[in-house]
């Protein structure tokens, strides 16, 4: 019978750590100094990349924006066109209370009747000049009142005056 050898124990701790060493070697990469890649390409990729979504994302700001103008201007279109009717509805009203045979069947239920004589009124210089003078000083234009001999340009220099009354 073969005689096992007895275990050192002191001798195990060393040789479980030149084992671990070794696995440990192996499995660990080899380090190397390797040349540092040029990293602008990707930096321009990144920035284009980034352009591109900025571009996408402003353009669906864009068209959000002409979308809530377009619905406005629409809605506006239809308040313009309700108040073009309702302005028509109020000048047809208005015309209809205008109408002749409106206001004389309003003037017959208030007793009112057509006038049977027209008269003309004609009064002299003096009694003109009278009442100019009564109702106080109207400016240089008073005399010319009395001295035209057209009575159209008459009538427009008594409205001139007649204008500056209260």
């Amino acid at each position: 019978m073969a005689a096992l050898p007895l275990r050192n124990h002191t001798e195990e701790p060393s040789r479980r750590r030149s084992i671990r060493a070794e696995a440990v070697a192996r499995t660990r990469p080899v380090l190397a100094v390797v040349q540092r890649q040029k990293r602008w390409p990707a930096l321009l990729a990144a920035a284009a990349w980034s352009v591109v979504v900025a571009g996408l994302l402003a353009t669906a700001v864009f068209h959000t924006q002409l979308a809530e103008r377009q619905l406005r201007l629409d809605r506006l279109d239809r308040q313009l066109a309700v108040e073009r009717e309702r302005f028509e509805d109020l000048r047809y009203q208005r015309a209809e209370l205008r109408s002749p045979v409106r206001l004389s069947a309003a003037a017959s239920e208030l007793g009112m009747s057509r006038g049977t004589v027209t008269s003309f009124v004609s009064i002299t210089p003096q009694a003109l000049a009278r009442q100019l003078a009564a109702a106080g000083v109207f400016g240089s234009d008073t005399v010319e009142v009395v001295v035209r001999p057209d009575p159209l340009d008459q009538v427009r220099a008594v409205k001139s005056v007649s204008r500056s009354q209260p």
